[in-house]
């Protein structure tokens, strides 16, 4: 028997993010490249012309180079796989509930937006409902409490889901006072 893929929680990418991602990624993987092949050659170079220090300087460059054409290449990887599953889910995606199960704070991220933790059951035609918990943005999510149902998105072969921000409560009627 084949295991569930387990839920993930997507952030929709547009093409435009996508795009200024993936060229951010290429910069530091080219250039990066670049520098890591110039000082490798460089240190391989002057091995005979200077001493030890120059090697271990240069050693040292050149791994750092490499490191960051490993993150510009993980860059574009990412932003191509989110914007592949946010497509993927758009065109085969069936509309669903989240009921929010249980809320609790959550540490904020590491540039200091605070987040919820939502305990969510989603359900929709088409999959097995399931359960998941979630740390979510707190100026979208802050007012879900126990028992709040969201309207979510879901791709049932991959589990992949949106959730969308609660209802904002009715306006007060003109001869309410």
């Amino acid at each position: 028997m084949a295991r569930a893929h387990e839920p993930v929680l997507l952030d929709p990418k547009g093409p435009v993010i996508t795009v200024v991602a993936c060229t951010v990624g290429a910069v530091l993987f080219l250039g990066a490249g670049g520098a890591f092949v110039y000082v490798t050659v460089r240190t391989v170079a002057d091995l005979d012309e200077t001493g030890n220090g120059w090697v271990w300087a240069g050693a040292g460059l050149a791994l750092a180079a490499a490191f960051v054409a490993c993150v510009g290449l993980s860059t574009i990887l990412f932003a191509r796989e989110e914007r592949r599953a946010t497509l993927q889910l758009a065109a085969l995606g069936v509309d669903a509930t989240a009921l929010v199960l249980a809320v609790a704070s959550a540490p904020p991220t590491n540039d200091y937006h605070h987040q919820v933790r939502l305990l969510i059951r989603i359900s929709g035609p088409g999959f097995e409902p399931f359960e998941c918990g979630n740390e979510v943005p707190k100026y979208r999510f802050g007012g879900a409490t126990q028992g709040t149902v969201l309207p979510a998105r879901v791709n049932p072969v991959t589990r992949a889901f949106t959730i969308e921000r609660p209802p904002a409560p009715p306006a007060p009627a003109a001869g309410d006072a």
